[in-house]
């Protein structure tokens, strides 16, 4: 308690050892009226400190008093016990006790401060209410073509966090007509294996505990495939004669292809059209005039799902040799002028290809032509030597050139003209022939010199061609 002069402070007992005086008489005790301000007769206080011991563990507290609670008192008198106890956390109950030992009262000590403990034991159970978590299934990754991954489970998944499990079985398929290439995985795991071809199945199980309130669950899936190829045989029989056949592979799809040989390869189910066909030789034809379609067949097929497919084309049909057929005269000249000059009767010629060729009296061609000059209907003759016919030109008529003088020059010729009796021959007029012969067969020529008929003259080489023509 403070006391002041004015607003001086002449003493506030911070110690409780502050004194008062009346002259020189010390006291200890000042009173206002009845209430006592200032007391210095008692002797300083003293403490008790408290210390809590709590044993019982995780999921307590201690309630009332805690550790470093303080009371204060005059030395030597009673203080009361302290009063502490012990809460719990949710979902926690005792499972032994709670005891508290030591709480009991005392005195306070004569100075300074003194420490008394409590002690809290008991043991605890925790009893929280189920909890769920829930586990999601994430996937991600490939592996080609014709591969699917599934399952059955439930996606997502709850359970009893501590005591649930998740579970998802993944199953890997490669569908017909793939391989895998290389292994088909499931988080790093096989499932199927390289080199397998489809269709086949492999399954991987993703386990674990369910411990929290969600998760995701990865599967990441790997590998590779292709589409499984297979091959096909395919073969063309000729049997057309005297023909040549080709093939080929049209409309091809669904993957397939042709080496261009014998060979289709292709994925299961893949279709194409095979095309054989035969042509005849050169000098041949079809009997009958056309094609027949045995000899031009279109074939249409599927991949099996193995290396067994094949299939043959044979191809029938007849053909004959391309033949033609000349009228020919049946009067055998000396030469082809006087075959085409004298020509009378009718014969037929049958040849193929073209002259000059070995020639038959007949269709089949099997009896040779007999040798001979012959004039052909519509002009030219042929000329049959051994079995080969010749064509060559000829002319069909001559005109008589009378009273004509021959000379060494042309102005002798025009004077040899009168009174002459030589005759020759030509195939137009006189000086429009290109050739002058000297006998109406037109198989002999004149010789090289000049020719008159008294008006015109023609001069002729060694072997009777009109080479200058004049007047005389």
């Amino acid at each position: 308690m403070a006391i002041y002069l004015g607003t001086t402070l002449i003493s506030s007992n911070p110690t409780g050892t502050g004194k008062l005086y009346i002259g020189t008489q010390a006291f200890c005790n000042a009173y206002l009226g009845t209430t006592q301000v200032f007391d210095n007769c008692s002797v300083p206080n003293s403490n008790v400190r408290l210390t809590v011991v709590n044993n019982v563990g995780t999921g307590s507290f201690v309630t009332g008093n805690p550790t470093g609670t303080i009371k204060s008192g005059q030395p030597g008198t009673a203080y009361a016990a302290f009063s502490s106890s012990v809460g719990l956390d949710q979902y926690y109950t005792f499972a032994t006790g709670p005891t508290i030992s030591g709480q009991v009262g005392g005195t306070f000590p004569a100075s300074g401060t003194a420490g008394t403990t409590t002690t809290i034991d008991g043991s605890l159970n925790y009893n929280p209410p189920p909890s769920t978590g829930t586990y999601t299934l994430l996937e991600s990754g490939s592996a080609g073509p014709g591969v699917t991954f599934n399952t059955a489970d439930a996606n997502p998944q709850t359970g009893t966090i501590g005591s649930s499990t998740y579970s998802w079985t993944i199953t890997a398929a490669l569908a017909n007509g793939y391989t895998a290439t290389s292994g088909i995985t499931i988080n790093g795991q096989p499932a199927i294996n390289s080199g397998t071809a489809g269709p086949t199945t492999g399954a991987f199980t993703l386990t674990g505990d369910i411990n929290q309130a969600s998760a995701n669950i990865t599967a990441t899936y790997g590998g590779s495939s292709a589409v499984q190829t297979y091959t096909y045989n395919y073969t063309l029989q000729n049997n057309v004669s005297n023909s040549t056949a080709s093939k080929s592979v049209v409309n091809l799809l669904g993957g397939a292809s042709y080496d261009g040989a014998n060979t289709i390869t292709g994925p299961a189910n893949s279709t194409w059209d095979m095309k054989g066909s035969a042509a005849p030789n050169s000098g041949y034809e079809w009997s009958g005039g056309s094609r027949p379609g045995s000899a031009d067949q279109t074939v249409s097929g599927t991949m099996p799902s193995n290396n067994s497919g094949s299939t043959t084309i044979t191809l029938t049909g007849t053909t004959q040799i391309i033949t033609t057929q000349i009228t020919v005269s049946t009067y055998n000249g000396a030469c082809a002028n006087d075959a085409c000059i004298n020509s009378s009767g009718s014969s037929i010629v049958y040849y193929t290809g073209s002259l000059p060729t070995s020639v038959f009296s007949n269709s089949s061609l099997s009896s040779p032509y007999s040798d001979g000059i012959y004039a052909i209907s519509g002009g030219n003759a042929l000329t049959v030597y051994s079995g080969t016919g010749t064509q060559n030109s000829c002319t069909n008529s001559l005109n008589t050139f009378s009273n004509i003088g021959n000379a060494g020059s042309y102005p002798a010729a025009c004077s040899n003209a009168a009174g002459s009796s030589d005759v020759y021959f030509g195939s137009s007029s006189f000086q429009a022939s290109t050739t002058i012969y000297d006998v109406n067969t037109g198989c002999s020529t004149v010789g090289s010199g000049f020719l008159s008929n008294g008006s015109q003259w023609i001069q002729t080489s060694g072997t009777g061609t009109v080479i200058n023509v004049g007047s005389c």
